[in-house]
């Protein structure tokens, strides 16, 4: 308990002091102050549970002082020490508000002892009280959120029974949605699941209630009203009626409000997002497919790393010449040079068509991953046919890592290492390699533990470290880096699968400094920590 003490003499607060120091009862002196005013303006800028005060004073006297408090902060607690015995004193310093009324020339140690603490226990029968209250109010409104999420999830799964309930729940949720018209948007935290790592809020739970709260109280401002809900980690839905866009049009209403929600959620937690939206439609039985157009739209603009605000329209409308035309005139050229064991430049074929893709985004990340599973799968088949009984992967295992690759970028650098790994395997199998890269090569899966570099592979044949660099790109279609890189993350995979080694020694078995390194070339290369990467293994 911090009690402050108010007298304008000097020697009074300090003997007022020393009697509170012999109550022996832990009590902290805030301050000592010379009248009302002084004490008051204490109390704005630190916390006080007790004030100790005498009854005339210059500028503002004892009976001002507690009324005021009353008015400002009535959680204080007040007590009078006075030398005034006088009936009329006391009354007024009753009806102010004052606990108790103590007179100076008769007050002890023991008096002061038993004052305060009886206002020790009302305090902290007050704090029981207010703690209560809140964990009440805590636990009705998430009780409220649950049920609304529940409900609200269901209803844009376009369950029936939902839909059919859809007037009630909005009464019994206090939400103004209207049945018909109505814009959803999907909201993903960037970089998720890491996205808490550089917010305001680090729990994750806590974290998403603080972003439905900001989005709601967005919607009002902006919108008069709609609602956020948590979907599933790290996805929320958001829904807004149409009919309040005013003289705007939809499109026009929804891109302000995603902007602001944006806007409001980087300023007040640190969090970066991006939304996808899909228009709206007639009625509720439209509300399942609006919201899987508003995940489609969201994927697609994640996928390819451009963040911020998807339109489901928009993003729909595909470069479909792509799909219709390059697309075969690839197939036909990247056969035809397998078929006739020309491997560079199908690897040529395959980096251009990748190109193009990233380019034109002309394709959902389901398709894109399906394409390059196929690109794979006839790499690897053609191995097979070159060489009777060679090494190639499983399938289960090449669908496992295109599955875990999250954006373009790493599904292009996976089958273009992957492209380049079948360059090196083909041409040593026909003996058409270039001398010099199959001695650079065979040095790097034979040294690639023990921290080699470029330069060092450059002394082993002979050649000027940037020569060397422009050939192997030339010959194998990746950098020295890249081929290295991708060979120890495969020997991790490896070890990890087998599940025997620690990061530490990973790392070591492998040519890294240490596990935490390891750990964030592993993370870039794949879009998963090793330990994720474990997880996601055993769970298959």
């Amino acid at each position: 308990m911090k009690v402050a003490i108010v007298d304008d003499e000097p020697q009074i607060r300090r003997w007022i002091e020393q009697l509170v120091h012999k109550t022996e009862l832990g009590i902290e002196v805030a301050g000592a102050y010379g009248n009302g005013k002084e004490a008051l303006d204490a109390c704005r800028s630190q916390p006080v549970d007790v004030i100790i005060t005498d009854i005339k004073m210059p500028v503002m006297d004892g009976i001002e002082l507690i009324r005021r408090l009353k008015e400002e902060f009535p959680s204080v607690r007040s007590m009078i020490m006075s030398s005034y015995s006088e009936f009329q004193y006391a009354s007024e310093a009753l009806k102010a508000g004052a606990g108790n009324y103590i007179l100076k020339a008769e007050v002890t140690v023991g008096e002061l002892r038993e004052a305060l603490n009886k206002l020790q226990s009302e305090l902290a029968l007050e704090k029981h009280r207010n703690d209560e209250v809140y964990s009440l109010k805590s636990a009705l409104n998430h009780h409220h959120h649950t049920l609304r999420s529940i409900y609200l999830t269901d209803l844009v799964r376009g369950k029936p029974s939902a839909i059919h309930e859809f007037e009630a729940k909005m009464s019994a949720f206090q939400l103004r949605l209207p049945r018909r018209d109505l814009i959803v948007m999907t909201i993903r935290p960037d970089d998720a699941p890491d996205a808490g790592l550089h917010a305001k809020i680090k729990d994750h739970k806590l974290l998403e209630s603080a972003m439905v709260n900001i989005i709601d109280e967005t919607l009002v401002t902006e919108a008069g009203s709609g609602c956020c809900f948590v979907y599933e980690a790290n996805l929320l839905v958001v829904l807004i009626g149409s009919n309040q866009t005013g003289s705007r049009s939809v499109r026009e209403a929804s891109l302000q409000y995603a902007h602001r929600i944006i806007s409001n959620l980087s300023e007040y937690l640190q969090v970066s997002v991006s939304v996808g939206i899909s228009p709206p439609y007639g009625d509720l039985s439209q509300l399942g497919h609006q919201f899987q157009e508003a995940c489609e739209a969201l994927k697609r603009k994640t996928f390819y790393e451009k963040r911020a605000i998807a339109w489901h329209k928009e993003e729909q409308a595909a470069d479909t010449g792509f799909a219709d035309k390059e697309l075969p005139a690839f197939w036909k050229t990247f056969t035809q040079r397998i078929g006739e064991r020309q491997y560079k430049q199908a690897a040529e074929a395959v980096e251009a068509l990748m190109g193009g893709i990233q380019q034109r985004k002309p394709f959902t990340e389901a398709e894109a991953k399906a394409l390059c599973l196929q690109i794979a799968f006839t790499l690897h088949q053609a191995l097979r046919d070159l060489k009777e009984g060679a090494a190639v992967y499983e399938p289960e295992l090449i669908h496992q890592e295109i599955a875990e690759l999250s954006t373009f970028e790493r599904l292009k650098q996976w089958l273009l290492l992957r492209t380049a790994h079948f360059i090196d395997e083909a041409q040593v199998r026909q003996g058409s390699y270039n001398k010099t890269i199959r001695e650079v090569c065979a040095f790097i899966k034979e040294s690639y533990a023990e921290g080699i570099s470029l330069q060092q592979a450059a002394d082993k044949v002979h050649l000027n470290k940037t020569y060397l660099s422009e050939l192997f790109k030339k010959e194998m279609g990746v950098s020295f880096n890249d081929y290295l890189t991708h060979l120890r993350i495969e020997k991790v995979k490896e070890l990890i699968r087998s599940g025997d080694s620690t990061i530490g020694m990973m790392a070591e078995q492998v040519g890294y400094p240490d596990g935490s390194y390891l750990t964030k070339v592993f993370k870039k290369a794949t879009g998963m920590t090793p330990l994720e990467y474990k997880q996601a293994h055993a769970m298959r």
